[in-house]
């Protein structure tokens, strides 16, 4: 990208990386200075008709971009131009390896953020939860679904929408046991599931959230 007047523009590149069942389609999006760290954005659930071009996603990715990040948003497998098939879960939290992998590679920053909305953000739980990541950043996370690991062992901030449809609230007790270490819980009064119309509420609560994950 170019600038507009002297002040530089994140970057975007299109970008293809080997995952287990195949190739995966991303973008990596890049801070205009040295990045402060990494992260992996993941989406919603495929079958319902997520994709990185969620609306929460991009605008998630792009806050944790305005705060120095270099963010990778990606499609699961089957998703895009994403190759493989929907795999109930088992085969996105490879794929959301390979992207920590990915990642990992670009070698800017030894801090990595695991982020995602919804599916997506359970997808980085469980990669959390195998210490593939410093920090953990859950939006909307659906705390009941399947099999996940009981914990996970790093710094942690959630955002969840105070009028979820979909999602039922997380007890304090079931915080308390998954998150050994939550930092921040986040909550957009009034919102929906997609957060519809509260978008820059939304990009209000991530911003808060890595005030205290950057600071850990």
């Amino acid at each position: 990208m170019g600038s507009m007047g002297n002040t530089p523009l994140p970057k975007m590149e299109p970008v293809t990386f080997s995952g287990p069942a195949g190739n995966l389609e991303g973008r990596w999006e890049t801070p205009p200075s040295p990045a402060r760290f990494v992260g992996v954005m993941g989406h919603p659930h495929p079958a319902h008709g997520g994709t990185m071009q969620n609306n929460v996603v991009v605008r998630a990715a792009r806050a944790m971009v305005a705060r120095g990040g270099a963010i990778l948003r990606f499609n699961f497998r089957g998703v895009g131009r994403s190759e493989g098939s929907y795999d109930e879960g088992r085969g996105e939290s490879t794929d959301y390896t390979a992207a920590i992998q990915f990642v990992r590679a670009r070698q800017l920053s030894p801090l990595l953020i695991a982020a995602g909305f919804s599916f997506g953000s359970m997808r980085a739980y469980e990669c959390a939860g195998r210490g593939e990541a410093e920090r953990y950043l859950g939006i909307a996370p659906p705390l009941r679904e399947g099999q996940q690991p009981d914990s996970i062992p790093c710094p942690a901030a959630l955002v969840v929408a105070g009028a979820d449809e979909l999602v039922p609230a997380p007890s304090a007790d079931e915080l308390g046991r998954r998150f050994p270490d939550l930092r921040s819980v986040k909550t957009v009064d009034g919102s929906g599931h997609l957060f519809t119309g509260r978008l820059d509420d939304l990009v209000a609560a991530v911003d808060a959230c890595l005030d205290v994950l950057l600071d850990s």
